[in-house]
């Protein structure tokens, strides 16, 4: 703190000072432009700025005065403070979308220029830019509607919708879900590998007692027309070594000995031996024709023919095993019941015979155990093929009910291994092979029944065959 010593209280009417004036008890010199204000009763004064007043006063510019004209304004007094425009050369054009008004002098008023169809300018406080609605209409085309009217400019709310399209099932397709595929019979026709593939034709062509169905490949022989006539007409006659030829009239021959014949050929007519015998002969050869040829034995009762050295074994010969029938064309084994067992997935066999003498599943095998799996083996017989099964199945009521049905060629000696004869076929109906199976002495059929309860009945069915 600085000294006070020779300072002394006076009453004085002027003071000349060249010096710093302090104040306080700090003895404060203060700073530039403060002044000596009062701190209040008996409070020494201090250095501040007085109130109403600013330290540095702000000084009017070019065009720019007060109302009081002073040249400055310090707050000590309430001033208005106005511009001067000295600018006479204002010009303002509108450019693309904005307007400008002449409102009198130099005052202008700008505005947005707006069509008042597609955009105008009286939106939210009533001052601003809104859009109405879009130039061009979207109008609803096929399967498309608007909840209201039929088109949509953005002008109101509204909602689209789409229909779909409608789809319905003619004769030979199936729509489910939205996919659209082929309904076929699975016996002549069938799209099981993903496109249409004919598996037969519906009525069989048979030729010299060998049908054809375009299953499988088939080759034909057929015979050379013979000379149409039973009377040797235009015909020669061989006998020995010589020859006799006919003329073109009918020539009748009586008593003919037709000894030492290397061979007789005739065409549709009869060699009427009336009680005598035909011995020595080297072959015997049917003319191919039309019809079927007869070999008759004797119709006497008690009188057989008696068939002595005969071989049979040649595949030509046509002797169906006893469990094999001619129906409708076909050629169909029947399948024998006794056949089957159980699968391996269970420990117990449980698989028996229905014997509750109702009509509905009186004789059937009936499973006893729900999802059983029905096994069956079946010999293909020598010169036959397998190309198509049936397995009926109804349930304890008598209806019939579907199950998957599978085949299979298993090898019994020499080696191991199995062929898959056929996708999943179902009950109730002839399913064919995508794989054939010819009859082997190393090979037998495995049919596998998949039940799914038990009140599951197999009725039996027949395995479709091939010569």
């Amino acid at each position: 703190m600085s000294s006070i010593t020779g300072l002394k209280k006076g009453t004085f009417t002027s003071i000349d000072n060249s010096g710093e004036i302090r104040l306080g008890t700090e003895i404060n010199p203060g700073t530039a432009g403060q002044v000596i204000i009062s701190a209040g009763a008996d409070e020494p004064v201090i250095w501040g700025t007085a109130a109403g007043h600013i330290a540095n006063p702000l000084t009017m510019g070019a065009n720019v005065s007060l109302t009081s004209g002073n040249p400055s304004y310090d707050g000590t007094l309430a001033e208005t403070i106005n511009a001067t425009d000295t600018n006479t050369q204002l010009n303002l054009t509108g450019g693309n979308g904005v307007s400008v008004v002449n409102t009198g002098g130099l005052n202008r008023t700008i505005t947005t220029d707006n069509d008042g169809t597609t955009i105008n300018n009286t939106g939210g406080t009533g001052t601003q830019n809104q859009v109405l609605k879009v130039p061009n209409a979207l109008t609803s085309g096929t399967n498309i509607s608007f909840s209201s009217g039929t088109t949509y400019d953005g002008s109101a709310a509204i909602t689209i919708n789409s229909t779909a399209p409608s789809f319905s099932a003619g004769k030979g397709i199936s729509i489910t879900g939205g996919v659209i595929a082929t309904k076929n019979d699975g016996t002549t026709i069938t799209n099981t590998s993903g496109t249409n593939e004919v598996l037969k034709v519906p009525n069989t062509l048979t030729i010299n007692g060998t049908t054809y169905d375009g299953s499988v490949a088939r080759a034909f022989t057929l015979p050379v027309a013979p000379i149409p006539n039973a009377d040797l007409q235009n015909s020669s006659l061989t006998l020995g070594n010589t020859s006799c030829a006919l003329g073109s009239t009918t020539s009748t021959i009586e008593e003919l000995e037709l000894d030492d014949c290397l061979g007789i050929s005739m065409d549709s007519a009869n060699i009427n031996l009336n009680g005598g015998d035909v011995i020595g002969i080297d072959d015997l050869t049917f003319q191919s024709s039309a019809g079927s040829s007869l070999m008759t034995g004797n119709p006497s009762a008690g009188n057989p023919t008696t068939m002595t050295n005969f071989d049979l074994t040649d595949s030509s010969n046509i002797i169906h095993p006893p469990n094999v029938f001619e129906v409708a064309g076909d050629l169909r084994m029947s399948i024998e019941m006794g056949n089957f067992f159980p699968n391996d997935d269970n420990s117990f066999f449980n698989l028996g015979v229905e014997d509750d003498f109702t009509s509905a599943t009186n004789g059937r095998l009936k499973v006893l155990t729900s999802s059983l799996e029905v096994c069956g083996y079946f010999i293909i017989p020598n010169n036959y093929t397998a190309t198509a099964c049936r397995i009926d199945i109804t349930n304890s009521s008598g209806l019939s009910v579907s199950r998957a049905i599978m085949c299979e060629s298993v090898q019994t000696y020499g080696g191991t291994g199995f062929t898959s004869l056929n996708f999943a076929g179902s009950s109730n109906a002839e399913f064919s092979f995508t794989t054939t199976m010819t009859g082997a002495s190393d090979r037998i059929m495995l049919i596998k029944v998949f039940t799914t309860s038990t009140s599951d009945h197999i009725g039996g069915g027949y395995i479709k065959l091939t010569r």
